[in-house]
């Protein structure tokens, strides 16, 4: 069963506003279907004051169809390209679900283990009537973890205005490994684990961390050597080298102001990883292979309550069907 509701069979990145085509005469099957509609689309979208422009990718039947429109910067021209990298936020988790699947297969962990197998020190507070939190509870948001440590980035969003993304970007950056595991001592857990469904950003940089202590190699090194060398994905990760930087796309807020760049000094699984579109649909292509770590990954892990409010969604490896 393929879950790719995070990816679908197309993908669409976002930046800002103005339509500008990257031109190309139709020449594939899947251009010349796909042209017209999708520069209808892009103009329509852009009429959004906010959005100064879109990447839009589609891999279908072993083709590829790219398009970018408008400027990456009001006023400078500056069209993306297939040079552009993005932020891809949660499309992060996956990279971690598909890493777990893969470490499963290859007797690495089990996803039925106790998250604590893998942490220095004692955590008898994670866990609920003698219940421990496992790895799959990680994987599928049931692990009853905070949606984000630190804890007070929650807070910032009490008051929402121009400065919101600076001041979440500032307690993020300056957030340290210790201070992470320091915090997750202090969590109560109130829910047996497995049962609720509950967003956590903090589960995932967990299992990104469980996944460096099984493998002893840094997570994003072990993300460029398990996942994205096999997928030929040349363009992406948590951090970019000098080369790349010149090519990452600013962000721009609900103010029309610009925010600064995801940083990190966790691990970055939860939604700080970067890429160009070649790359994610060379992602997409992978994910819809044959690899045994690609058909694990998309088991379902947990259906026993409504996901966003769906009965019908299911939990595989940090994909939403």
């Amino acid at each position: 069963m393929k879950l790719l509701s995070l990816l679908s069979i197309s993908l669409v990145l976002i930046s800002g506003w103005q339509l500008n085509a990257q031109t190309k005469t139709p020449s594939s099957k899947i251009e010349k279907i796909l042209a017209v509609p999708v520069d209808r689309i892009a103009k329509s979208f852009l009429k959004d004051p906010l959005m100064k422009s879109v990447s839009i990718g589609v891999y279908y039947q072993g083709e590829e169809f790219i398009r970018h429109y408008g400027e990456l910067d009001e006023g400078k021209k500056n069209k993306p390209t297939n040079q552009t990298i993005y932020d891809i936020g949660s499309v992060t988790k996956t990279f971690v679900g598909t890493l777990m699947a893969k470490a499963e297969l290859a007797g690495k962990l089990s996803v039925e283990e106790d998250i604590r197998n893998y942490l220095d020190g004692e955590y008898p507070n994670l866990q609920y009537k003698n219940q421990p939190i496992k790895i799959k509870h990680l994987l599928t948001h049931t692990a009853c973890l905070p949606r984000f440590l630190p804890l007070s980035i929650l807070d910032e969003f009490e008051h929402i205005d121009a400065s919101l993304a600076d001041r979440i970007a500032k307690l993020a950056s300056n957030y340290t490994k210790q201070q992470f595991f320091d915090d997750l001592k202090k969590i109560s857990i109130d829910t047996m684990p497995g049962v609720r469904y509950a967003y956590a950003n903090s589960g995932v940089e967990l299992a990104a961390y469980i996944l460096e202590r099984a493998y002893g190699i840094p997570f994003e090194k072990l993300l460029a050597k398990e996942l994205f060398q096999k997928a030929k994905m040349t363009s992406t990760g948590i951090s970019l080298s000098n080369a790349q930087e010149k090519f990452y796309a600013n962000g721009y807020g609900d103010f029309n102001n610009l925010t600064p760049s995801m940083e990190t000094k966790l691990w970055g699984g939860s939604g700080y990883g970067k890429s160009s579109l070649p790359d994610l649909l060379k992602y997409i292509k992978y994910q819809l292979g044959n690899t045994s770590e690609v058909h694990r990954s998309h088991q379902i892990l947990f259906d026993k309550t409504p996901i966003h409010g769906d009965p019908n969604n299911k939990l595989a490896y940090l994909w939403e069907s």
